[in-house]
């Protein structure tokens, strides 16, 4: 599944090197296998993930925005619209929580198929 994330997140120009990418990456893992982790994102994704880096939920929060902002200025959106099947919404960032949203329901979808 981490091989699926990491595809995705190439094709959408966002590699390593960004501050957060291991931090969403984890996050998603977290929410495919708990979905509804994303109900209280800060306590059940950001915070395990804090602790297993050995840093704050502040960090974890702006590390993933970066992730996400990105993946926007990289021409992602058109990667987003693709695992989602439908638009995104124009002229508002989506949030982090729901890009890890979208990753894991594209993943799961993913897994049920193969």
């Amino acid at each position: 599944m981490t091989k699926k994330i990491q595809a995705v997140l190439y094709s959408a120009g966002v590699f390593r090197h960004y501050y957060g990418y291991n931090y969403f990456q984890d996050a998603v893992l977290l929410a495919v296998e708990n979905p509804e982790r994303l109900q209280s994102i800060r306590k059940e994704i950001y915070l395990p993930i804090a602790k297993e880096y050995h840093t704050t939920i502040t960090n974890v929060e702006r590390n993933l925005r970066t992730v996400r902002d990105a993946l926007i200025k990289n021409g992602g959106i058109e990667t987003l619209e693709s695992l989602m099947g439908c638009s995104m919404w124009y002229g508002k960032k989506p949030y982090p929580k729901d890009l890890i949203s979208i990753f894991a329901d594209y993943l799961s979808e993913q897994s049920k198929t193969s």
